[in-house]
């Protein structure tokens, strides 16, 4: 059985309402069923499952695709995880793949083995160190969280885990290739963290990868990570995520530290979580944009705290991130704060923090006598490297306003300063999208879409899906129909979409709502795209070598080429 065949066998036994339902709360509505988007922070449900198509798809953030798509976004696996997985869970057995060389084949295994055994044995000495639980007891942590946390102590000699790990048949290798050991000055092997409180790391599927040390007492540095390796990149890994990623629904919170993470997991607030000992990173903020479009940035009450903020948010805005900001009091981190707060209490001031433009614009005032024309220029310029990315509201024209007022800077200067500080998304040279931006759509589907909205969808429904369900727009489409052409009907991004579309019509779509002349477009595209399909595949080795396919391909392009002649026919006489 081919890899193509392969993969639509899966992708047709693989529920995708169950698999989507274990995250979203779905409700059906015509053909689909919609639910707030698990991507994007939303009040009303712009996120729809259509089964029996194979496809989910949100109209307020776009993100579209199928079952695999939906575990590679979700899950952060690869193609290959996700359709063993999904394979797996249908019962349906994949054949043998070809094997990688055996050096590599067997290394991911091996280190993860030394990782679980590591582990164990730093769990077992934390049972052993009234010392190590006293300190955790001091810190807030006791009870069943201590175990789930995974806390451990690596002891205060040179090679207690080398010695441990050694004895249960792991190479000296293998333990420096998984970051548990390294090398002294004389050479000699031995335990890369000593004499420090232990927390596993894991990656987004929850495996550990490497390990962080805590120093229980005096001394430098305070923590410490065991090196990248194969499976742990620091700037790729957020300490917390496999926790977090499934209680986004409200926006992830990013702290900095493991024990801030740690005491809001404690505090049922799972969604923290922290970059590891270095700045947030576009990879981090990828990562987390899988699971939910809105972040909330919580660092520590001083001046290297709020440092941090304003670096995490010029990295999050330019990614399109609705960003809110919490500050802590002078001394306090989200650790210390949530212990003597609580966790309601705590959840109260996610619920409540500021959206990023109150404390920007309070920052750049702050300490500024903006009667002296250098502070207000000093302010002006600070607000220039955020200003760029507000979205396009009649809220943000109000601000505008203000600020001019405030700066004594005529409205028009500051518009055009703000557009000439226009920020590229990173990694493109396209400018940030507005969030209202409206989805592509395909010529034919805009006219399929308004001949819909001016009272005939009945016969939009008539028209073969293939002919129009791969184009851009597709989905808004599918929507449509399913609200019997009434736009009101559904989500308010849909919704908005529509409007958009209905707006820029012009005179020359009343061509394009000629339903005979469109149908016989939209079949002549399909018959395009599905000759040259067909004409690749007749070109493909694995066809040559099979007589029995090529026949059928030569059949069904035979077949595809004689409509293709009548339809052209057909379009002279009409003419």
């Amino acid at each position: 059985m081919r890899d193509r065949e392969i993969v639509e066998r899966v992708r047709d036994a693989t529920d995708l309402l169950a698999l989507v339902g274990q995250a979203v709360k779905l409700r059906k509505q015509g053909s689909a069923h919609v639910g707030l988007c698990p991507f994007h922070a939303e009040r009303s449900p712009s996120f729809q499952v259509v089964a029996n198509r194979g496809f989910y798809h949100c109209f307020g953030c776009g993100k579209h695709g199928d079952a695999f798509a939906w575990l590679m976004e979700r899950e952060g696996m690869t193609f290959p995880e996700a359709l063993e997985q999904l394979a797996r869970a249908a019962g349906i057995d994949l054949p043998q793949r070809r094997e990688r060389p055996s050096a590599e084949v067997d290394l991911e295994t091996r280190m993860r083995s030394a990782l679980e055994a590591a582990q164990s044995f730093y769990e077992r000495q934390l049972e052993r160190s009234e010392a190590a639980r006293a300190y955790l007891r001091r810190r807030g942590y006791e009870g069943p969280f201590v175990a789930e946390a995974g806390f451990g102590v690596a002891p205060d000699g040179w090679d207690a885990l080398v010695t441990h790990l050694r004895g249960l048949d792991f190479s000296g290798e293998l333990l420096e290739q998984a970051g548990l050991a390294s090398r002294s000055e004389r050479g000699t092997q031995i335990d890369f963290l000593r004499n420090r409180l232990t927390l596993p790391i894991h990656d987004a599927r929850g495996r550990i990868v490497a390990f962080g040390g805590r120093i229980m007492g005096e001394g430098q540095p305070k923590y410490l990570n065991t090196r990248d390796t194969a499976l742990f990149h620091k700037g790729e890994t957020l300490f917390g995520f496999h926790r977090a990623k499934g209680a986004m629904k409200d926006g992830a919170l990013v702290v900095e530290g493991y024990f801030d993470v740690l005491q809001l997991h404690q505090h049922g607030l799972h969604q923290a979580v922290a970059p590891l000992g270095t700045a947030l990173t576009e990879e981090h903020l990828k990562a987390l944009g899988r699971f939910t479009r809105r972040v909330i940035l919580c660092f520590d009450g001083d001046a290297a705290g709020r440092r941090a903020m304003e670096k995490s948010l010029r990295m999050a805005l330019p990614l399109g991130f609705e960003v809110r900001l919490l500050e802590l009091p002078q001394g306090e981190d989200p650790d210390t704060w949530c212990l003597k707060l609580g966790g309601e209490a705590f959840r109260d001031l996610l619920r409540t923090a500021p959206d990023w433009t109150a404390f920007m614009v309070d920052r750049a005032m702050e300490g500024k006598d903006l009667r002296r024309i250098t502070d207000r220029m000093g302010a002006f310029k600070d607000l220039l490297d955020f200003l760029p990315y507000l979205p396009r509201t009649t809220e943000s024209r109000d601000l505008f306003a203000s600020l001019a007022h405030q700066l004594q800077v005529p409205l028009q200067e500051l518009d055009r300063a703000v557009r000439g500080r226009q920020a590229p998304i990173q990694g493109s040279d396209e400018p940030p999208p507005s969030q209202s931006a409206p989805p592509e759509v395909d010529d034919l589907v805009r006219s399929l879409l308004l001949l819909s909205t001016a009272g005939h969808w009945r016969r939009v429904q008539e028209v073969p899906p293939a002919w129009w369900e791969s184009l851009p727009g597709a989905p808004l489409l599918q929507a449509l129909l399913d609200a019997e052409g009434d736009p009101t009907q559904l989500p308010a991004g849909a919704l908005a979409a529509i409007r958009h579309l209905e707006a820029q019509a012009s005179h020359k779509d009343e061509a394009g709502r000629d339903a005979d002349s469109l149908f016989a477009k939209l079949e002549g595209r399909y018959l395009d795209r599905e000759i040259q399909a067909n004409n690749r595949l007749l070109q493909d080795p694995r066809t040559l070598v099979d007589a029995a396919l090529t026949k059928q391909v030569e059949i069904r392009q035979n077949d595809l080429l004689l409509r293709q002649k009548k339809l052209s026919q057909q379009r002279r006489i009409t003419r």
